[in-house]
């Protein structure tokens, strides 16, 4: 399976990151509080309409099932924070079984 991890975080410095499977499309998130793990899960859930840029000054509108691929998930993430208040860590990896992931 392949396997990619996101490093996210929420009010001073509550940390814990999504895993996405590339192949099967499954996701997990890790956060220690339920309600802001339940936050970040509805939104991957839900289907997000975003302005996705196509030229340095031009945007289309663009809808997506977050989970539907990576490139969806990683486009919709971008977003997320106005959303829910979550944030992705795109340059701090994430340790799982003592090995270091950084998000691609």
């Amino acid at each position: 399976m392949e396997w990619v991890y996101l490093a996210i975080h929420y009010g001073d410095n509550e940390r814990g990151h999504i895993a996405y499977n590339k192949e099967t499309k499954e996701c997990q998130v890790v956060l220690d509080d339920a309600a802001w793990k339940e936050k970040v899960e509805s939104y991957l859930k839900t289907e997000q309409t975003v302005m996705h840029a196509t030229g340095l000054n031009t945007y289309d509108e663009l809808t997506v099932q977050p989970l539907e691929s990576y490139e969806y998930l990683k486009l919709a993430l971008t977003r997320m924070w106005n959303k829910n208040g979550v944030q992705v860590d795109w340059g701090i990896p994430v340790e799982v079984d003592g090995q270091l992931y950084f998000a691609e």
